[in-house]
């Protein structure tokens, strides 16, 4: 039977995927998958050049504006997950093209891990198991009362309502920077909108929830940094080059703040031996946020009800730049911090 609508898969080999996805997709009707890890424009259009759907999982590699054109059949690009740094999310709305993610999937586990991270650092729980394991003489002088304190969030997606879901029990004052989302939904959960520079310099904690655009690029440098309060403590489990992280070792070598916690640096990973590992005050983890026990079978899950929506032509609800396809010069700005309502 000849396929109805055509899905290529561009980050994966058919055999690299769980089976029970790959025999899930075989099982639906009028639905073809091609499955090829693409690492060049050619390889690219030898198996999406007609097809409707472009799904990726992956860092981009070969998904340029230039190429974008030549998919003429291609009705939307699925990332799975949540991360659209590096996509051409623009040029894809000019062309018509909607751009898709699917958030849901990781948001929860990202959520926990920021909390964890947040939890970790305040109460030097890492830091104490170095000194007791002799891997340390610094044995930690203080420990945060979280409780009462203030929490900022840059940036107000699920990831960052599901954190002050959790930290509920904590009755912090949360404060958000976030340029486009609703002040509407924030009072709903009792978070007070305000700018960057007064949220750095009022809260105790900042947590990072927003994409990597150009905006947001080193969004948090040394000029940042110096506003924050010499005990306050940033987590970051969005982006690493969200902060300027040389700015950031230099603040800590200096006590300019009182620790940090990253799930993302920049580069990632860092370099072996390098500074990063030096500093005090410092937690690590190897961008593990988004996974769980439960994390494949959430991931592929939604990836699945995204090409079924794609297939019954209900890809508003996954769209990440259908406000640009309306009016690419007015949603320009909109649509870079739409982002974070997603992540």
């Amino acid at each position: 039977m000849t396929a109805q609508f055509v899905v290529a898969m561009i980050a994966d080999e058919r055999d690299s995927l769980p089976k029970w996805v790959t025999e899930r997709l075989d099982a639906v009707p009028g639905l073809e998958v091609r499955y090829k890890r693409c690492t060049t424009e050619d390889q690219l259009l030898a198996i999406a050049k007609d097809a409707d759907f472009i799904w990726t999982r992956a860092q981009n590699l070969v998904l340029t504006p230039e190429v974008l054109p030549k998919l003429s059949k291609c009705k939307a690009i699925f990332r799975s997950g949540s991360g659209m740094d590096g996509y051409p999310i623009e040029e894809a709305a000019q062309l018509g093209m909607h751009m898709c993610n699917c958030p849901e999937s990781i948001s929860e586990s990202v959520a926990e891990h920021a909390v964890a991270l947040l939890l970790d650092t305040a109460r030097q729980v890492t830091a104490s198991d170095r000194f007791m394991r002799g891997e340390t003489t610094n044995r930690p002088r203080f420990n945060w009362h979280v409780t009462g304190r203030t929490l900022g969030l840059v940036g107000f997606g699920r990831i960052a309502r599901r954190v002050v879901e959790l930290l509920a029990g904590f009755k912090l004052k949360v404060l958000c920077y976030d340029p486009f989302a609703s002040p509407e939904d924030m009072k709903a959960m009792g978070v007070t909108t305000t700018e960057l520079d007064s949220l750095l310099s009022q809260a105790d904690f900042v947590s990072l929830h927003c994409p990597l655009t150009d905006r947001t690029r080193h969004l948090i440098g040394k000029r940042e940094l110096a506003l924050m309060k010499p005990n306050a403590i940033l987590v970051n489990t969005s982006r690493g080059p969200v902060i300027d992280e040389p700015a950031l070792l230099e603040a800590l070598r200096n006590g300019t703040i009182g620790g940090a916690a990253l799930d993302v640096t920049d580069p990632e990973p860092p370099i072996k031996g390098g500074p990063i590992f030096d500093v005090p005050n410092l937690v690590l983890t190897p961008h593990s946020a988004a996974m769980s026990a439960d994390f494949q079978r959430n991931f592929f899950e939604a990836s699945i009800q995204v090409i079924l929506d794609a297939m019954a032509g209900k890809l508003e609800s996954h769209s990440i730049n259908k406000h640009l396809m309306l009016n690419a010069e007015s949603f320009i700005m909109h649509v870079t911090w739409f982002l974070s309502t997603k992540v």
